[in-house]
This record gives structure tokens, sequence and C-alpha cells, in this order.
């Protein structure tokens, strides 16, 4: 079985899964370890697309790890001590003036203003709802993006178990959260920018601009995590 670590003390890491018998290969993994906090896990995803993972604690505000010493985590793989959850992605399809573009996110998309003294205004329109707003954005989240320490939970409080997650960023109308179908998709037009779009903690984002449109729907595309017995 072949492994790589992403994260914090990688070397070490390497020294030990070796030591365990297994391989370590950089290229063509099987196995990741995930050795950091929650947004690890999302670098992981970008660098090791759809590779199942492991995520192992190494920051106080991690939320999502395993606090299991490297050691324990290969012995309870080789028993097979785990079960795999599969989390669907979303992905957002950005069309601007000159360009077209698309982000995928693990946790959630989101839409914000890009100057914090100039709010953004955008329309959002799903099957059964439609409405123009003026705030700080949006934040589209998986189920899995919506648990505690994910930016939907610091905004809603709420987790939910299935769907797509809408939450109004502080919005100057009264607007709860919605949760629609996994089937479902999201348009969402730029009334007045600029804003940005963004995709989890990648640093890759979209400026957005009066008129630019953007859909935001559930893919095929699945991240695995290793949840250990």
């Amino acid at each position: 079985m072949k492994f790589a670590v992403v994260g914090r003390e990688i070397e070490d890491l390497k020294k030990k899964i070796k030591e365990k018998g297994f391989e370590y290969d950089k290229e063509t993994p099987e196995i990741v370890i995930c050795y950091g906090g929650d947004g690890t896990f999302l670098i992981s995803e970008r660098i090791y697309p759809g590779v199942p993972k492991i995520l192992i604690k190494a920051s106080p505000t991690c939320n999502k790890g395993h606090e299991t010493k490297i050691e324990k985590v290969l012995e309870k793989f080789n028993k097979k001590e785990f079960i795999i959850q599969e989390i669907k992605k979303l992905k957002a399809v950005y069309k601007g003036s000159f360009e077209t573009r698309s982000l995928i996110g693990v946790n959630d998309i989101v839409i914000r203003n890009s100057l914090p003294t100039e709010a953004l205004r955008f329309k959002i329109k799903t099957k059964n709802f439609s409405k123009e707003f003026i705030g700080d954005g949006l934040v589209i989240a998986t189920n899995y993006g919506s648990s505690q320490g994910a930016y939907f939970y610091s905004i809603t409080k709420k987790e939910f178990e299935k769907g797509i997650g809408i939450a109004f960023n502080n919005v100057t109308k009264k607007q709860d959260l919605k949760i629609i179908s996994e089937k479902d998709e999201i348009e969402i037009e730029i009334t007045r920018g600029p804003g940005v779009l963004v995709a989890d903690n990648n640093r890759d984002y979209i400026n957005l601009e009066k008129q630019d449109k953007i859909k935001i729907f559930q893919t095929n595309k699945i991240a695995k995590k290793l949840i250990l017995n």
C-alpha cells in the first residue's frame, strides 16, 4: 500500500510509515495522511482528488481529525478498522464578460464582498426561491461543510445531514438559512460588485463584477475520508 503525507512533520511521518512496512509515494498514493487541522484535509483533496484520506489532529483548532498517533493509525488500517465517509462536492461555474471558470468545494462555495466598506448586491434563484439581497454574501455548503468549525455553522449555528445549505451572510433583509435538494441548482447574479468567489480555503479566487453569473450544484465527484473505529 502506497502512502503520501500532507501537512506538518512530513519527514518524521514518512520515516514511521516506512518502518511499518508501507511504501511512501508522493506521486501516486493509494492513501493520504493529512496531519494538521481541518484545512489540511481540504488542501490534500485538491492535491490528491478522490484518493482516500485520514486526518490526524495536529492543531487545537482541528474539529474533524483523529487524536491518534501514526503508529495506531497504520495498525487500524492494517486491520481494516475503519469506514469510508464519502463527501459529495460542490461545483461553482462562473460566467463573466470575458471568461468562464469553475471551482470545486468540499466544505463550501463562498460569494462575498471584496471591500469591507461596500456591501455586495446579488440575486439568488433556486427551484422554489428567488430574491435579491444586499449584504456580505452567501455561503453554500455541503453537509460535511455544515459541521462545527466551518463557515456555514459560524453563521447559522446549525448542521444538516442531506442536501445543500445556503447561509446568508450579514444581509440587510432578515433571511433564515435554506436547505435545498442535492439535485437542485443555485443561480446567482451580481447586481452590484465588487465581490469574490472562492471554494474552501483555496487561494485561487475569482473576482466578481456587476452582471457576472454563477451556477452552483452538486457534482458526481467525491472526497473519501477514512473514519477509524
